[in-house]
């Protein structure tokens, strides 16, 4: 697949050779004569310091990316099982010095997610690391980790905090694949200076990130003190879940293309702290207690996994034995951002909290979610489902068929968000507006539109953060403030009047702060109402900001 080398945004911007000027920078780098070894190992090091690292499983043989070829794609596939998650961008190989993870628009004009490699440069990395064929793996894991993150949402390309966070995802994925924790490490240590740079951090910091992401999955697999050795460990299953009680509805039938559901083992969450590193999670049901029918559990995760790899749509259940202190709806926030549930930029994910030992439950969803789910009480559903079902799990140490009941406030959100597009199909406000107005007057069902309910990225600068009604020349809905959104006026940067409205539940989720009034945002959001005037104003509902720069 080829796609035109025009660069939407960068996760991993600081590339060698991809800094500022994007993938044209890395083709004119492609026809450069070929360097020096002490070139090389320079360039080596400032690339593997961009977006790098290393592992070394045990269940995965790596092929030598030396050998070029497909490779790359073959090690991405394999990498991605061994995620839980579908993978929302394609792999190609390309004329870069070495990888990179970008949007790029295709040829119908849509921005896609791309993760381009250079399979020589994956040859020079082994051989830098003294032949060890798990630093390309690594490599492609942390370019996965910022994809599946959403972070090419961030202006101004790479920043510390997002190369952390895919450092931390590295860890978490090699410890599956069976690194140990020193092979995990081992391009950081051996090519990563001390010294912090301006869009990534030094050897330390980045060496604790994959620590701590290897230390997390090893502890959410039951590895309990065993963890700190720096061995994958290998944990003894639980025994096979009770019989469901009389009173709870006979589970579904297991599809015969599910594999056989291992045993129910407890498992623990990272601690909910708003400080902590985040990193993306690799699973939509978690169970603190081990009391989940093994069966029902994971027909919903394969269910839930297919309806994230179809809309992109995220859904995560958490079944907690304590909340840390925090209220249901804080832990669920807290737990948004600690699993990265959904993608930044659409705000397409949802987290689901039972704490019966606290009587507590929430439901928290990001504002795309939240668009679709209109003013549907899910944390109400769960609530029932501590009172009527925990006490009989509680009693049997088993749901059996009560964890199907717990699992319908999921599939409710997946039901209805099944069918809304969530795609970044336009990339300024005014090719948005343009498309609806070459609509006009037309006879366009809603399903045939190319603009109807789709989402835009556009930038602007905050005008007023409570504009009055009955303004002609910037109209508010009043029907949507009286269903509980803020109204927003923002002058976009080609001048169009823009009414954004903010579902105020989300706010808190919002990777840009606060709104603040004569402050420029780079602005995702969906549309609601478009005139084909551009000098009316077009209604557009919020789904995420940033600061620009």
């Amino acid at each position: 697949m080829k796609y035109p080398i025009r660069s939407i945004a960068l996760a991993c911007a600081v590339l060698t050779g991809l800094a500022g000027t994007g993938l044209a920078l890395a083709q004119k780098a492609a026809q450069m004569p070929k360097p020096s070894k002490a070139q090389l190992m320079a360039e080596l090091a400032a690339t593997l310091q961009a977006c790098s690292y290393d592992g070394s499983p045990l269940a995965f043989s790596p092929p030598d990316l030396s050998k070029g070829g497909n490779s790359g794609k073959q090690v991405v596939a394999e990498i991605m099982k061994y995620t839980g998650l579908p993978a929302n961008f394609v792999v190609v190989e390309g004329q870069v010095p070495n990888a990179a993870a970008v949007i790029m628009q295709g040829p119908d004009k849509v921005p896609r997610r791309v993760i381009a490699y250079n399979p020589g440069f994956m040859g020079e990395v082994i051989r830098a690391t003294k032949a060890n064929n798990w630093a390309p793996v690594s490599i492609m894991a942390h370019e996965i980790g910022h994809h599946l993150s959403g972070h090419t949402i961030v202006p101004g390309g790479s920043q510390p905090p997002i190369e952390l966070e895919s450092d931390k995802f590295s860890g978490f994925v090699l410890y599956k694949m069976g690194a140990p924790l020193a092979d995990a490490q081992r391009a950081i240590a051996t090519l990563i200076p001390e010294a912090d740079g301006q869009t990534h951090p030094g050897r330390r910091k980045r060496l604790a990130a994959i620590a701590n992401g290897w230390t997390e999955a090893c502890e959410l697999q039951g590895g309990g003190a065993a963890c700190q050795g720096g061995k994958p460990v290998t944990v003894a299953q639980a025994p096979a879940a009770a019989p469901a009680p009389t009173a709870a509805p006979a589970p579904a039938a297991t599809p015969a293309s599910l594999p056989a559901a291992a045993p129910a083992v407890a498992q623990v969450l990272p601690k909910a702290d708003t400080a902590a590193l985040p990193s993306k999670g690799g699973q939509f049901i978690y169970d603190e207690f081990g009391i989940l029918d093994p069966a029902i559990r994971a027909q919903f995760e394969q269910q839930m996994r297919e309806h994230a790899e179809k809309t992109g749509v995220e859904i995560v259940t958490l079944l907690v034995k304590d909340l840390d202190g925090k209220t249901a709806e804080e832990y669920a926030h807290a737990m948004m951002r600690q699993l990265r549930v959904g993608k930044l930029d659409v705000g397409n994910g949802a987290v689901l909290v039972a704490a019966p030992e606290q009587g507590q439950a929430a439901a928290v969803l990001g504002a795309g979610v939240a668009l679709e789910m209109g003013s549907h009480d899910k944390a109400g559903q769960l609530d029932r489902w501590i009172k009527t079902a925990w006490p009989l799990c509680k009693k049997k140490n088993a749901c059996g068929g009560w964890t199907e009941n717990l699992m319908l406030t999921a599939d409710h959100i997946r039901r209805d968000t099944r069918h809304a597009d969530w795609t970044i199909a336009y990339n300024t406000l005014s090719e948005l507006q343009k498309a609806d107005a070459a609509e006009s007057g037309k006879s366009v069902k809603p399903q045939d539109s190319k603009t109807w309910h789709k989402i835009t990225r556009l930038s602007g600068t905050v005008e007023n953060l409570n504009p009055p009604p009955g303004v002609k020349s910037a109209w508010v809905s009043e029907v949507k403030v009286k269903n509980g959104k803020k109204a927003v006026l923002l002058r976009s940067s080609e001048g169009l009047t823009t009414m954004l409205y903010v579902d105020p539940r989300t706010e808190a989720l919002m990777p840009g702060g606060k709104l603040e009034q004569g402050k420029t945002y780079s602005v995702i959001a969906r549309s609601d109402f478009l005139s084909w005037n551009p000098k009316d104003t077009q209604s557009l509902d919020l789904l995420s900001y940033a600061a620009a720069e």
